[in-house]
């Protein structure tokens, strides 16, 4: 059985490593390092509740610089989780939205939030970006 990559013997030993688990063991790890990245999992959660303006976002991150956080958004978008849209409409307004593969990161953020509170101790204060500032700026 592969489970995240890794192959899982039940019963029987084996040094064969199949092609299919490279490939899992690879899309594992670049999905792992894509959400662990800097500030991609709080990205991915505050544009969760809604599509969002820049300076929104700003605001409900303030710890994030403009540079890192434009930097951020692009490499989303280039990995299809977010998408950009530029109003025709003057002035212009941009927002950041979800694509729906980066909704369906909802659950694996549900879990890891989960796990983290047992595991750091911070059991019933809720989501751990959710207790930060929570102001917006536009």
């Amino acid at each position: 059985m592969v489970r995240y990559g890794f192959h899982i013997d039940y019963g029987f030993h084996t040094n064969e490593v199949k092609a299919t688990d490279r490939i899992a063991c690879s899309s594992f790890h670049a999905a792992v390092e894509l959400i662990g990245k800097r500030w991609n999992g709080v990205i991915i959660e505050a544009l969760l509740t809604r599509a969002l303006r820049f300076s929104e976002l700003r605001g409900a991150i303030p710890e994030i610089t403009p540079a890192m956080l434009s930097q951020r958004l692009k490499e989303l978008e280039r990995q299809q989780l977010v998408r950009r849209e530029v109003s025709a409409e003057r002035p212009v307004e941009v927002t950041y939205s979800l694509t729906a593969v980066g909704r369906q990161l909802s659950v694996v953020l549900d879990a890891v939030a989960e796990w983290s509170l047992g595991w750091s101790g911070e059991e019933g204060k809720g989501r751990l970006w959710n207790s930060a500032s929570t102001h917006s700026a536009s």
